[in-house]
């Protein structure tokens, strides 16, 4: 496998070096996206991108899909085709491979697929694997965010302060698409000058930034009434319960290896909180439990620990 690293592709294709085709692999589509937009705005003309850009999926291959995807550009520097979910082609697979081993310098052709944890879907795309540049695109880390944040914002030619970015991680994690929504409205709001923390929380609303960490402090403390109260907030505002429960886990595995943080768990308290926060998610995945519900009773369960 010929894997990429991230923040050095994007420098990449900003300078113009592209490759005739990627793989994209992994659960996180903000990455994804990130790249095919780069990517689009790097080689297409935006006035006529309809011509130059195709887009197909997986299990809906068309019949002639060489053809299409082997099309000479018009008037754009490469001809873009982006085919997501390989792993669910049913036919045209073997088109799809004649296009990749052309290596035509007039074409650009990017592939995705969600993961390859499965034998079967491992099997799958094991010639793409094997032949093509790969991208995985996993969750990031606290430190990559910030450095993305930081990225981010700098490329709007604005500025953002450390308090600034820990207080978006603190609250949104590592959900790129909520991030990166949150940004767009700081920019909005404040178009001139550094955005601080104040700025965030005025964005974001005070209540709703203090609510995961009053949640977090609820089950430190083993305080159910809190607890319920602060998850309750969190739904009032729209969060996502899949999107919370993640960004408990994250505070919860913190413990293991940052003991000064701010209602950091001893070690064996924080995995017990791990393995409950595991449970309530497989439920949800499972289709056991609707998943406020899930999160609701795994709010209770943790603040009723022993």
């Amino acid at each position: 496998m010929r894997t990429l690293n991230y923040w050095r592709l994007k420098e990449e294709i900003k300078r113009g070096n592209i490759k005739n085709s990627y793989l994209l692999i992994g659960e996180n589509d903000f990455i994804k996206e990130e790249i095919i937009k780069l990517l689009e705005t790097v080689l297409i003309e935006q006035k006529t991108k309809a011509f130059d850009k195709t887009k197909f999926y997986g299990d809906e291959l068309p019949d002639d899909v060489y053809r299409l995807i082997c099309s000479p550009p018009v008037v754009s520097k490469r001809h873009l085709s982006v085919i997501f979910n390989i792993d669910k082609i049913k036919q045209g697979k073997d088109q799809l491979r004649k296009a990749l081993e052309s290596s035509s310098p007039l074409l650009c052709i990017v592939l995705t697929v969600a993961e390859t944890a499965k034998k079967k879907t491992f099997r799958s795309i094991e010639w793409f694997l094997n032949n093509i540049y790969t991208l995985k695109c996993g969750r990031f880390s606290q430190k990559e965010i910030e450095r993305w944040l930081l990225e981010t914002v700098k490329n709007k030619r604005a500025d953002i302060s450390q308090d600034a970015i820990s207080l978006l991680w603190e609250f949104l994690g590592d959900d790129m698409f909520s991030l990166y929504s949150e940004v767009e409205k700081l920019l909005v709001f404040k178009p001139e000058g550094k955005i601080e923390a104040e700025d965030v929380k005025s964005t974001l609303g005070e209540e709703r930034v203090l609510s995961i960490i009053t949640l977090e402090e609820a089950i430190y403390k083993k305080d159910i009434s809190k607890g319920m109260k602060a998850l309750e907030n969190l739904f009032i505002w729209g969060e996502d319960p899949m999107a919370i429960l993640y960004r408990l886990w994250l505070w919860s595995s913190s413990s293991l290896f940052d003991k000064k943080r701010k209602n950091s768990l001893g070690f064996d308290d924080a995995r017990v909180v791990m393995s409950m926060l595991t449970e309530a998610e497989l439920s949800i995945k499972r289709g056991e439990m609707e998943e406020k519900f899930a999160l609701k009773e795994a709010v209770y369960k943790l603040t009723k620990r022993k």
